[in-house]
């Protein structure tokens, strides 16, 4: 099985190598920043800690966790890696680590190279990130691994039949720390990975999820067009999800005005909002009374996690076709929150939809039935206080993260 996966990761390596060479400019991006990149020297005297996270979304769940540790670990130096384009060209200046590099294609070669010359004190991987070579690489280094802000399915290779060779791996983490406690009882009750190196957090993500909602801030223009209807804030949405409002909203505008915020600000996309729904654009309102107007589209970038806190509803896009968004924003804000089917690998989606804060929807009806559901004050205010309540809930869980990983590092630091 090794051999099959050494093959596997080589061949998509070279596809990504081709497709950068073809034009497409994410995976030269790939290509061209692992391109004579070189592993920083490690300070003398000073120990190292190494980050791994796959791409921005892992970053923001691992961010809250090394701020926790940097607090609590000064002198150590921070070497923040990733897999992808995005999350390397955003993260690239934090101020929370001292390089920021490329992950090295797996390979026993490099992740030998890497992890003799980075001379890592301590790994950590955010939530999907099994790169098996370099995983053993750290092992037989003795440098202390762990895997956090994890979430497992059923559906996950580890948890096949035929996964042992999956399950093997997960050996190689000195700990794993769970978003839930589903994920530990599944990896308890599937694999032979010791219950007693399982930890549950809750999601590091929530905690700039909250910090953002005590920050204040204002807007002339939602402050007008939310004065009127209670407003439903549609962000993140795609062209499947905007299928499904346009033949809800007919039934729906009389009680509820909408504030859309697409996720990919093409122009032919918001020209056909426009016609659909009737709206107005919020960079050309300066000439309109948003008292008469309905709907709002939010063409500009940045807004939309501190918009949520003028909306009565929030509508989270994707899981019609491409996979949720992030649902922690309006959460934060205790907003009722809608979305399409396709939300399994969300585990904070669950929650909430467990917790009675958060609804699933699969068609225009659903939709419809939804949204009258929580025009009733007495049930918009049972799903407000669900929502507030996960959201405290998972709160502190950087923290939480850091401090189980300091008490461990502390304990093998005692035993020798």
């Amino acid at each position: 099985m090794t051999a099959l996966y050494r093959f596997a990761t080589e061949a998509y390596h070279t596809g990504i190598a081709v497709a950068g060479r073809f034009g497409n400019e994410r995976a030269r991006k790939w290509t061209t920043g692992r391109d004579g990149q070189e592993t920083p020297p490690k300070p003398t005297g000073k120990k190292r800690l190494w980050m791994h996270c796959a791409s921005l979304g892992e970053w923001e769940q691992g961010r809250p966790v090394l701020e926790d540790l940097r607090k609590n670990l000064p002198e150590w130096e921070v070497v923040l890696t990733f897999f992808s384009p995005s999350g390397y060209d955003r993260a690239g200046q934090t101020e929370l680590a001292e390089h920021v590099l490329y992950l090295p294609p797996d390979s026993p070669e490099n992740a030998t190279a890497w992890v003799r010359d980075l001379a890592p004190d301590l790994a950590i991987f955010v939530k999907y990130e099994f790169w098996y070579f370099h995983l053993q690489a750290l092992h037989a280094a003795g440098v202390p691994t762990w895997l956090v802000a994890a979430t497992f399915r059923p559906e996950q290779l580890f948890f096949k039949f035929y996964g042992s060779w999956y399950r093997e791996m997960l050996q190689l983490f000195t700990g794993i720390i769970t978003q839930t406690k589903r994920s530990k009882k599944l990896l308890v009750e599937s694999t032979d990975y010791p219950g007693k190196r399982i930890w549950v957090a809750g999601d590091p993500r929530m905690d700039r999820t909250l910090a953002l909602t005590q920050v204040p801030w204002a807007d002339e223009t939602l402050t007008q067009f939310c004065a009127g209807k209670p407003t439903i804030f549609a962000g993140s949405v795609w062209p499947h999800d905007l299928d499904v409002w346009k033949t809800a909203w007919p039934q729906i505008e009389e009680d509820w005005q909408v504030v859309f915020a697409p996720h990919q600000l093409q122009e032919e996309e918001i020209n056909q909002m426009l016609d659909d729904f009737d709206g107005v654009r919020y960079t050309e309102v300066d000439d309109v009374d948003l008292t008469k107007e309905n709907v709002l589209i939010l063409d500009t970038i940045g807004m939309l996690s501190k918009a949520y806190r003028y909306g009565r509803v929030a509508y989270v896009g994707g899981a019609f076709r491409t996979g949720l968004h992030s649902t922690l924003e309006p959460m934060a804000y205790g907003l009722p929150t809608i979305f399409g089917p396709k939300h399994k690998k969300f585990p904070e989606a669950q929650t909430a939809v467990d917790a009675g804060g958060a609804f699933v929807v699969t068609d225009d009806e659903d939709l419809i039935d939804t949204l009258h559901h929580l025009n009733d004050n007495v049930t918009w205010e049972e799903a407000h206080r669900a929502q507030l309540e996960v959201g405290q809930a998972n709160a502190g869980a950087g923290s939480r993260t850091a401090d189980i990983i300091l008490q461990v590092l502390a304990a093998r630091k005692r035993v020798r």
